[in-house]
């Protein structure tokens, strides 16, 4: 759990610290703003693959992430509240993946600091397993 959490922890620092103070600047990150983006992913990947790997623990055998959280759900291992949260980081992730053409910046510079703050909040739920 150790070197997830440093990771996860980094990436959202790199996050924090790129995070420029208005949208006009944002947008105009170019490069930087997709290595937020890869850093938002990053962070995501790892909490979600953190996730998995509990579900195995219990026999859960899931295909994608999405699943993952919906079978911790029902098996009484993850709070809603932190599966929601789950659930929404499974779907931006795939967004930002497979859909990258449809992020949208305005948005994504709104609520920022609250996809962060999911990050680690279902860390603090697999930290809170070990």
């Amino acid at each position: 759990m150790g070197r997830l959490r440093e990771k996860v922890l980094e990436s959202i620092e790199a996050i924090r610290k790129g995070m420029p103070p208005s949208l006009e600047e944002f947008k105009s990150l170019g490069l930087a703003k997709d290595g937020i983006y890869k850093r938002l992913e990053f962070a995501i990947g790892l909490v979600l693959e953190g996730l998995a790997e509990r579900a195995k623990e219990h026999g859960v055998i899931a295909i994608s992430y999405g699943d993952v959280v919906a079978s911790l759900r029902e098996k009484g291992l993850i709070p809603e509240d932190v599966a929601e949260k789950a659930t929404f980081l499974a779907q931006l992730r795939e967004v930002l993946i497979y859909d990258y053409d449809l992020v949208n910046d305005e948005i994504a510079f709104r609520d920022m600091e609250e996809y962060a703050k999911f990050v680690e909040d279902v860390l603090a739920h697999l930290e809170g397993l070990t």
